[in-house]
């Protein structure tokens, strides 16, 4: 996937025809796809490439008004589009500059000029230009003046007259930790990215040794104790997940990665495998499913116990569950 930055840049480019899908793309839920499918089917129809106009960072954030968490990293989001099979994107820088175009400049200058736009492909609620002023009705008629097609998409839900599909959606289902809903939206695993930190080392001390992550994603699954898969470059390992403040140990120290509560992991091997070194590797953390809520144990006896139990019971599920192809670590 060819990846600019500015439309300021695209000039020079061949004037090859292309069918520019736009959206900000957290997430690239099931409505984000319908949007990509439907900018491919325009593509072959009319023989052009399909480019993906997002931007970065989010337009709310830029304004400082409501500054969504992000469902994904820019990373990810990259990964995710070539993944979906786009040929280009332009992950305009929202400044200043580009935020103050009016709607018939937003369309002269960047759709049609710098893309090269033959048809644009564009959601329901689409809003553009200098304080949101252009509408998709707008956006019908500059483009028209330009030979332009305009194809705006409904709201895309699994059962007409159910919620639509939104970014905004499956930040609340990360926040309820409603994991099956979640990949339903998705279509795929929900995963976080961080990098192991020295911790207490009290998992290793009960014989269950634990990697603790300073997460780098915006959004983690609420307090609970999950099965999922831990990847540092060895594929996909099972895991049994914990999200939450250390209740048995009442741990002060919680804030040391400005994180609200401790995400620790530990991988399911064999007992005579070797120790893991993972200290300061990054890694991808997949949540697969809720295995129980979590609690205060009055002894370590009791906690051993229970974290046997945990581990029995996320290594059963994850057995016969298929590993996740996606993000790689890379």
């Amino acid at each position: 996937m060819t990846i600019h930055t500015s439309n300021s840049y695209l000039s020079p480019l061949d004037d090859h025809p292309q069918v520019v899908v736009i959206g900000n793309f957290d997430g690239l839920h099931r409505g984000h796809q319908a949007l990509l499918k439907r900018a491919q089917a325009h593509a072959e129809r009319i023989g052009a490439a399909r480019c993906v106009l997002t931007f970065e960072p989010h337009p709310s954030r830029f304004f400082g008004r409501d500054e969504p968490k992000v469902i994904y990293s820019l990373q990810d989001k990259r990964a995710l589009l070539e993944e979906l099979g786009v040929e280009r994107a332009l992950f305009q820088r929202f400044e200043a500059s580009f935020a103050g175009l009016s709607p018939r400049a937003f369309v002269e200058e960047v759709l049609v000029k710098a893309l090269k736009a033959r048809v644009v492909v564009v959601g329901y609620d689409f809003a553009f230009g200098a304080r949101r002023a252009g509408r998709v009705s707008d956006l019908h008629s500059i483009c028209a003046e330009w030979g332009v097609e305009v194809d705006v998409i409904e709201a895309q839900a699994h059962v007409e007259g159910e919620r639509a599909y939104s970014s905004t959606w499956v930040r609340s289902l990360i926040k309820e930790g409603a994991l099956e809903e979640l990949e339903g939206v998705l279509t795929r695993p929900y995963h976080v990215r961080g990098v192991v930190a020295r911790g207490y080392q009290r998992g290793r001390a009960l014989g269950f040794p634990t990697a603790n992550l300073a997460l780098e994603s915006e959004l983690c699954p609420p307090p609970s104790v999950y099965a999922g898969w831990l990847e540092w470059g060895e594929g996909p390992q099972p895991a049994v997940l914990s999200v939450g403040d250390n209740p048995t140990f009442s741990d002060p120290h919680l804030l040391a990665h400005k994180q609200p509560w401790s995400v620790e992991v530990h991988v399911i091997r064999p007992a005579e495998a070797p120790p893991l070194d993972l200290y300061e590797r990054p890694v991808v953390l997949w949540f697969t499913q809720r295995l129980r809520e979590m609690r205060r144990f009055e002894g370590l006896e009791a906690l051993k116990e229970q974290i046997g139990h945990d581990r029995d019971a996320a290594s059963a599920l994850l057995a016969r569950s298929t590993p996740p192809t996606w993000p790689s670590l890379s």
